[in-house]
């Protein structure tokens, strides 16, 4: 009997230290003239009513903030709505579906494309209208540029505050027509280095969001958010979605390398894995955007794979990849910069 009780203990623990929750980007939807960040509106609607045929909890960027400040545990089945950009297909398109589930949504926008009436874009009129029905709106920089590639000549302290400028112009844009200042930033594109993460650090938000395509628990940082991109021929089918939906979280307590700046060649890429114990050690995989995935090598609870030559891009997206005892796959995955 006693055998028994610790064997459902055991299973009880692994179930719960790889709860994960899920949030999803969406960026155009039912805006065919743009496949590569389109999903259509037959599996919105799909998508949407598989959330609640299966009972998933879809709570607001708000509450799942709340919970991660304070360390407690996500809900079962927990999901977050997002969508970048600020596309009209959102306010003609996803909205009346969204009304039709009461599902909580946050609006990432790039302000500029608001301030000068760009044809695509919301528009003030819609935005307050969002915001009357309870949708969240939050920061995607001003300019919307892709910040790891910064102006010719622009370094240093001049490349901080190139930053720095761009996003207090989104902020002034929230407090000057919405009235209030933006609690988070959506980086736009998702890629990121050191700089960017304190810039919006120093800025005052609370939750910065990324685009590495994970799933993320109650230890991730609040300044590396991931989200799952629902978009394009194969990310937005309802295979896809399952599967993002299934996925579970890798807890790292450290990433080799570090988040920022690495060597051209570093000896390894993996990292320091939190109760290793929780997976198969024979699938574990280590990730970089130009090797893909790999098999990894296993000593104590540090994975890692060799790196035999230079990595040769300015940005990689390096991570890691295992299954629990019960099968759940689970990954992590961050951003790095190569330089000599």
């Amino acid at each position: 009997m006693k055998r028994l009780v610790y064997i459902f203990v055991f299973l009880l623990l692994l179930s719960v230290n790889t709860k994960a929750c899920v949030i999803f980007i969406y960026h155009k939807v039912g805006d065919n003239r743009t496949p590569t960040t389109n999903v259509s509106i037959k599996l919105f609607k799909e998508q949407m009513a598989y959330l609640k045929e299966h009972s998933y909890n879809v709570i607001s960027l708000k509450k799942l903030v709340h919970l991660l400040k304070n360390k407690q545990n996500l809900p079962k089945k927990c999901v977050v709505l997002t969508f970048d950009d600020g596309y009209k297909s959102i306010y003609y398109n996803a909205f009346p579906i969204i009304k039709k589930y009461s599902y909580p949504i946050t609006v990432f926008l790039p302000t500029e494309a608001i301030e000068k009436h760009y044809p695509d874009y919301l528009t003030l009129d819609q935005i307050k209208q969002m915001i009357k029905y309870g949708v969240d709106f939050q920061s995607h920089s001003y300019a919307h540029p892709r910040f790891t590639s910064p102006p010719k000549g622009i370094t240093g302290e001049s490349y901080y505050n190139w930053i720095k400028r761009d996003i207090q112009k989104s902020i002034d844009f929230f407090v000057k027509h919405f009235n209030y200042r933006p609690y988070a930033f959506a980086i736009p594109y998702g890629d990121y280095n050191k700089t960017v993460i304190k810039v919006a650090k120093d800025l005052g938000f609370t939750v910065i969001l990324t685009q590495d395509a994970t799933n993320l628990d109650k230890n991730t940082p609040l300044w590396l958010l991931p989200r799952q991109p629902i978009l394009g021929k194969y990310w937005s089918t309802m295979e896809h979605f399952k599967e993002v939906l299934h996925e579970g979280y890798i807890d790292l307590k450290k990433r080799i390398p570090e988040i920022g700046i690495c060597p051209k060649k570093p000896n390894i890429v993996g990292g320091i894995v939190e109760n290793i114990d929780r997976y198969k050690k024979d699938t574990f995989m280590v990730y970089v955007s130009e090797l893909g995935w790999k098999k990894a090598h296993i000593k104590g609870n540090l994975v890692y794979i060799n790196i035999n030559k230079p990595l040769t891009k300015n940005l990689e997206r390096v991570g890691i990849e295992a299954k629990t005892k019960s099968g759940k796959l689970c990954k992590t995955l961050w951003m790095v910069e190569p330089i000599q």
